[in-house]
Order: structure tokens, then sequence, then C-alpha cells
């Protein structure tokens, strides 16, 4: 991983899945926070703290749209709950793609780890800096820090080819 003057960058790691268009990649990210894990869960799941850091939630059953206060996808986002072990994983599908998010606690420190998969690499190196970004912004929310804008992230984008 490379340190940007935002935070550490994601990592495009082979997936060892081929397809008639070629290889497939994902994207791993991990963030460290002297937080107890339920606080770090909590800002990851609860409306109310998602809507601070992300953007307002609506719809329940596990079928969620966010739609997102600033950020590089205009429009709202759709977000399925596929499995959800409280307050440790989170597998979710969003617009359609793979995340999963683990959650562990070792001492003070909670580490959030999150996998977004099955991407090609070109997908990859455009929606690098997305991921980075909203971790940014959790980031920033959890540590009572101004939140990021969008318009810094862009230029990321041959980091993750």
């Amino acid at each position: 991983m490379v340190m940007t003057g935002m935070s550490m960058l994601g990592e495009v790691r082979p997936e060892h899945r081929h397809t008639p268009d070629g290889d497939l990649v994902l994207l791993h990210y991990l963030r460290s926070f002297r937080l107890p894990v339920l606080e770090v869960w909590s800002a990851c799941t609860d409306r109310n703290q998602l809507s601070r850091w992300l953007g307002a939630v609506t719809g329940g059953g596990g079928n969620l749209t966010i739609e997102p206060s600033d950020g590089p996808v205009p429009g709202a986002l759709a977000i399925r709950i596929d499995h959800c072990r409280a307050p440790h994983e989170l597998v979710l599908h969003v617009d359609g793609g793979l995340v999963e998010l683990a959650f562990n606690q070792v001492g003070v420190v909670t580490t959030v780890e999150l996998v977004r998969r099955h991407l090609s690499p070109a997908a990859a190196a455009a929606m690098g800096p997305r991921w980075q970004y909203l971790l940014d912004r959790l980031t920033a929310y959890l540590q009572g820090e101004q939140l990021p804008r969008w318009s810094d992230y862009p230029k990321l984008t041959d980091e993750y080819h």
C-alpha cells in the first residue's frame, strides 16, 4: 500500500478468476480506529450516523437506498444486505457489486477491512478512489474532523492500475 496525503491507498489484488474479458481483481482496504468495535459498527450501520457522513438512508428489510451528500456517484446507491453478523461481518451488494466488511477489535483498536470483489482492472482503477473517499469520510466522521470532498480523489485513478 502507498500513503497519500489523504489516507493509505487500497490494494488491487488478483482474484484468480478468469472471464472471457480477462482476469478479475479485487480492491482491499484496511483502516484502524482507537475506538470500540460497537462504535465503529454503529457508524456504518445506524441510519442516523450514516446520514452524517454518507447520505440520507431510506428503505428497509435488507434493501436500502443511500443518497450520497457528496461524491463520485450521482443519484442514489442501491444496497442489499446479504449477510450481517453484528458487530463483525457485513456483506452487501452495492449497485450490483459485492462488498465485504469485517470489523475486529484487538485491545483498544478496531480494524475495518473492506473488500470489493469481481472487478476488471479498468473498473478497479475507476472504483479505487471512490472506496478510498468513502472510507476517508468514515474516518473523518469517527475522528470528529471535517469530511473530505470528492474533488480531491479523481486524481488517484492511476494509483489503482
